[in-house]
């Protein structure tokens, strides 16, 4: 009788095993059925969507209270660029490219971040920073040229020409040419 109980119970377990094993392969047929039909639905969903327009929002530049601002000025006589530096304003904080341009419009801008703007203009003549040293009287006197060519009297030194070489003495006749105050300050301090 024991025999025939075990047996029973056995016949009965593996009934049981076979219906879940039915049932869960049927699950999994479902379930790939249904991945299948999301993936088509998807695929759908996304040929329809290549036809619509997604309107994107461009946020614009503008610039911050710590930007700062580069002037460039090109001058086409002499080819040469001076650059001034200076901290925004406050009346340009938050304000956009466009804007900028319309408050500069004889600059063009090269370069717009909302920390650091560069802004070009080019010019006729020459910069400030040329100068003439010539000697009158015994003396170095330095001259600086103007945009227009023209030489005004900038400062006198002290430096007596009687103890530089023969040939400088030369050059001083005719005038010295030097570009650049730090060009200049050295040229003074080796004829000291």
């Amino acid at each position: 009788m024991k025999k025939g109980i075990v047996f029973i119970i056995s016949i009965i377990v593996i009934f049981v095993a076979m219906f879940i094993g039915i049932w869960v392969y049927n699950k999994g047929i479902e379930n790939e059925k249904k991945t299948e039909e999301n993936t088509n639905k998807n695929e759908e969903t996304v040929n329809n969507m290549s036809d619509i327009k997604v309107n994107t929002r461009n946020e614009e530049i503008k610039l911050s209270p710590n930007c700062s601002l580069l002037f460039k000025t090109k001058y086409k006589k002499c080819n040469h660029t001076s650059n001034k530096y200076i901290n925004i304003p406050k009346e340009l904080v938050n304000k956009t490219k466009k804007e900028l341009e319309e408050k500069y419009p004889e600059w063009k801008i090269e370069v717009f971040k909302n920390n650091k703007v560069e802004l070009l203009k080019t010019e006729e003549g020459q910069c400030e920073d040329h100068y003439v040293l010539k000697d009158i009287n015994g003396k170095i006197i330095i001259f600086k040229i103007n945009e227009k060519g023209e030489e005004t009297e900038y400062q006198k030194t002290d430096i007596s020409t009687e103890y530089i070489t023969e040939t400088d003495k030369v050059t001083m006749k005719n005038g010295l040419k030097v570009y650049g105050k730090e060009n200049l300050s050295q040229l003074i301090e080796d004829f000291e």
